[in-house]
């Protein structure tokens, strides 16, 4: 066979084709090389395995803990609404109430000059107020 171009690599390959002396391979040889090769491939494989099978469980737990968090962010959205919710229905209220408590104020002073400072229940309804007001602040 000749070749202007000669690979070599291919006339190695040559070489050793002309090398190996022929004999006959019986079955079972033939299938304890093919068994052979499978082993190999088989503990390749399960180590891909055993990685994949890490890689999967730190997917599980990742994906746990993503769940926590969000149930978490879904009970925290949960208050801050109850607590918008509270503040738009109250608030109004609220001051209308601060109001309110200002105007008593006012008037309790307002009696409590025209009575001198006599009454007890004056006194009594003051301390009321600032508990009120102290609840409010």
């Amino acid at each position: 066979m000749i070749m202007k171009k000669t690979n070599s690599t291919a006339v190695k390959v040559i070489k050793k084709t002309k090398q190996i002396k022929h004999r006959k391979v019986t079955i079972d040889e033939l299938a304890l090389m093919i068994g052979k090769g499978f082993r190999g491939v088989d503990e390749r494989f399960k180590k891909v395995d055993e990685r994949f099978n890490k890689i999967e469980n730190g997917i599980v737990l990742i994906k746990e803990r993503l769940d926590r968090i969000e149930m978490k962010l879904d009970s925290l959205e949960r208050r801050i609404l109850a607590i918008e919710d509270i503040l738009t229905e109250h608030g109004k209220d609220i001051r209308e109430i601060k109001g309110d408590i200002k105007d008593i104020k006012a008037e309790l002073k307002t009696l409590k000059k025209t009575d001198s400072g006599n009454s007890d229940k004056i006194i009594l309804l003051e301390q009321r107020v600032k508990v009120l007001e102290n609840r409010l602040i």
